[in-house]
C-alpha cells in the first residue's frame, strides 16, 4: 500500500502525463488537442476525466446545484440520445442519478473502462489511450448536440 504522499505523487503524475500524452495529436505533426472540459458554455454540464483504483470513466456530467435544472438538461441530452451516441460512435451509459465518491449526486452519461488501476502505472498507456479517444469522441458528440441543449439554455 502506498503512504498518503506517495499515492499524491502518483496521482499528480498521472495526470502530467495525460497531459503530456494529449499536447500532441498522434500523426498530426504539431497540431494540439484542446479539450472543452468545463468551457462547454452550458451551466452545470462538464466533460470529465474520473479514475480511482477500480475504473476509469470519461464522462459528459450534469452537475449543476438545481436537481429541477440537472434533471431538465439530462431529458433534453437523452432525447437526442441516438444522435449522440451515433455521433460518439457506440452506446453509452445513461445515469440520472449518479453518486460520486464524495456523494455527490450528479446525472452522467458515460464509458467505463473497467479494470483500471491509476496506481498501477504498468496500465497507464492503455488507460490514457482509452480516455484520450473517449474524449476526442465525447467532445464530438456533445458538440452535435449543444445548439439543442443551449437552445434552452437561452430561453428558447
Amino acid at each position: 500500500m502506498f503512504s498518503k504522499e506517495e499515492a499524491k505523487e502518483i496521482r499528480q503524475l498521472f495526470w502530467h502525463k495525460l497531459e503530456n500524452r494529449t499536447r500532441r495529436i498522434p500523426g498530426q505533426k504539431g497540431k494540439k488537442i484542446k479539450w472543452i472540459f468545463d468551457e462547454t458554455n452550458i451551466k452545470g454540464l462538464d466533460l470529465r476525466f474520473d479514475i480511482n483504483r477500480q475504473r476509469a470513466i470519461v464522462a459528459l456530467e450534469i452537475n449543476h446545484r438545481s436537481e429541477d435544472r440537472r434533471l431538465q438538461l439530462y431529458e433534453k441530452l437523452e432525447a437526442c440520445k441516438s444522435i449522440f451516441e451515433t455521433e460518439y460512435g457506440g452506446a453509452l451509459t445513461w445515469d440520472y442519478l449518479y453518486s460520486k465518491e464524495e456523494g455527490r449526486e450528479v446525472c452522467r452519461v458515460y464509458e467505463m473502462l473497467s479494470p483500471a488501476d491509476m496506481y498501477r502505472q504498468e496500465q497507464w498507456p492503455e488507460i490514457m489511450k482509452f480516455m484520450i479517444d473517449r474524449m476526442i469522441r465525447l467532445e464530438k458528440a456533445f458538440l452535435e448536440v449543444k445548439d439543442f441543449l443551449l437552445h434552452d439554455e437561452l430561453g428558447g
